[in-house]
């Protein structure tokens, strides 16, 4: 009888065990459909599709690492530093669950409750384009990574003022990343009438420094639309430039691509907005260590600085290298000492690089000093490096060369810049940071952490009530009261403080209310 009774047991505590795994069918398809299946599925640039039980089982193990080491999906950015919009992350409750189902044996679970898969948009997200730009057809000739520049004059006899640029990729199966420019030189229609190819080869940038930045295209990016009464200014008879990332292995295979333009209104004033690098390598007055030289066999932090010369409204950023780049980031200090962090990449990848722009705009006052340091690694531990052994590289365009860029969107500042909001959705919390497991809500972010004498807190909050911040220490006295109980509606929230006074140690700042939440912060000095 004791057997029998065992026996019960033990089949009770498997099936209960069983039951507490998430299965495909009920938990992982839901998770794949929203945030991989846009490039993993036939006919797309991933290399395997994640649609069936049978595709995602196959790999599974792959999965769990890539989303564990934070590789997929592809996101750069340290969103600990800073929140920026159209963010693609796995929730920390996303990425647990994936690992559950992995070490419980991958079940498939009840077929019947298998969503349907997302409408995937066909052109246009946007809407109707006011202007098309079609590429012409290239057949990718080499098995490894292709780097193409097509150039399409747009032959308008005026200035035009745009309010978003798209691209539409013709072959998203080979098609990796693309950034887009204007120029009025011509030396980019040179450079292909010296080719016989459709298009001509460029790597590093489009072989002409005066060509300027307006968008950038990964896959399962969103389209670049900037707030009304905002636009690019298009010179009249520009040309534009599409630089061209084809992955490997697409040799033999046709791509023709588009970019669509939509006008800004006519209605109304249009504030122009630029791109440009302020903080780059050609200027010695920008990069500290001029000119930029990493001898073979050594890892360098190279610094830049610029002063802002006026108020300005900054919409978004785009940190650039090459090969042996490792690490970027960009901040500003204003003249109160504040400072305005924009975006870190601690593992640079140049084919995923992009354009990224910012989840309201930023008021960067003038006197606001920008930094960025950068690390370089040209050793043979660096697996990037295109040079066996390694060789110094100096600042250039070519493949060999190297660059310090950061790229910043902006406008001349009007009051209320700084409540335009580019990207509303809810913040998804985030699994490197260390919340504590006691929180109601883990939604605040604090940063730069550990810090010296300047926090930024993150928060959102799921419902109206009254609501309190403030750090308290390890024995649980409040230290610093960040803001008195105060009412506070539905919605993301962004704040700054000087916690100078706080001595170095470890602490927690929490957020009291109807949706709380504590996160640790270290003080050090």
């Amino acid at each position: 009888m004791k057997k029998i009774f065992l026996v019960f047991i033990l089949l009770l505590s498997s099936n209960l065990l069983f039951a507490q795994t998430p299965t495909f069918c009920d938990d992982i398809a839901a998770i794949f459909y929203q945030n991989c299946t846009n490039c993993h599925r036939p006919g797309n640039i991933a290399p395997f599709p994640l649609i069936t039980y049978t595709d995602a089982t196959s790999v599974g193990i792959y999965i769990q690492d890539a989303v564990n080491n934070h590789r997929m999906p592809p996101w750069p950015p340290n969103p600990n530093f800073n929140r920026l919009a159209h963010e693609r992350l796995l929730s920390p409750q996303d990425i647990q669950k994936i690992n559950d189902w992995v070490n419980g044996g991958m079940p498939e679970g009840n077929t019947a409750n298998l969503p349907s898969l997302p409408n995937y948009p066909v052109g246009s997200q946007i809407g109707t384009p006011d202007d098309v730009f079609q590429l012409m057809n290239y057949t990718v000739a080499v098995a490894t990574d292709d780097y193409r520049c097509f150039v399409v004059p747009t032959g308008y006899p005026s200035d035009i003022m745009m309010k978003a640029v798209e691209f539409i990729p013709g072959n998203t199966a080979i098609v990796h990343h693309v950034l887009i420019y204007w120029d009025t030189t011509g030396v980019c229609q040179q450079l292909d009438n010296q080719d016989p190819n459709p298009g001509y080869e460029g790597f590093g940038g489009v072989g002409n420094n005066d060509a300027e930045l307006i968008g950038a295209w990964v896959p399962g990016s969103s389209p670049f639309v900037l707030p009304t009464g905002m636009g690019i200014n298009i010179p009249a008879n520009a040309d534009i430039i599409a630089q061209f990332h084809y992955a490997p292995g697409s040799n033999g295979l046709s791509d023709s691509s588009k970019i669509n333009f939509f006008y800004q209104s006519t209605g109304g004033f249009t504030r122009p907005v630029f791109f440009d690098a302020p903080l780059n390598h050609v200027d010695p007055a920008s990069l500290q260590e001029w000119p930029l030289v990493i001898p073979a066999n050594t890892t360098q932090t190279l610094h830049e600085q610029f002063s802002v010369p006026l108020d300005l409204s900054i919409l978004g950023v785009a940190p650039h290298m090459h090969l042996i780049g490792k690490s970027i980031n960009a901040f500003g200090v204003t003249p109160t000492n504040d400072t305005i962090p924009f975006i870190e990449i601690d593992n640079w990848d140049f084919h995923w690089q992009g354009l990224y722009q910012f989840r309201k705009v930023l008021k960067v006052p003038s006197g606001t000093m920008l930094y960025s340091v950068a690390t370089y690694d040209n050793t043979t531990s660096n697996l990037n490096n295109p040079n066996n052994p390694p060789q110094m590289v100096t600042a250039g365009e070519s493949t060999l060369d190297e660059m310090m860029l950061s790229f910043f969107e902006f406008t001349i500042y009007l009051q209320g810049d700084e409540n335009i909001v580019i990207d509303n959705s809810p913040l998804i919390p985030l699994g490197t940071q260390d919340l504590l497991s006691n929180s109601e809500n883990q939604n605040l972010f604090v940063y730069p952490n550990p810090t010296t004498n300047k926090l930024i807190t993150e928060f959102t909050v799921s419902e109206n009530g009254n609501y309190s911040l403030e750090i308290i220490d390890a024995l649980g006295r409040t230290v610093k009261q960040l803001f008195p109980t105060r009412k506070m509606e539905t919605g993301n929230y962004r704040f700054q403080y000087s916690i100078g006074e706080l001595a170095s140690g470890n602490y927690f700042v929490k957020l009291n209310g109807k949706s709380s939440s504590t996160s640790k912060l270290v003080i050090s000095k």
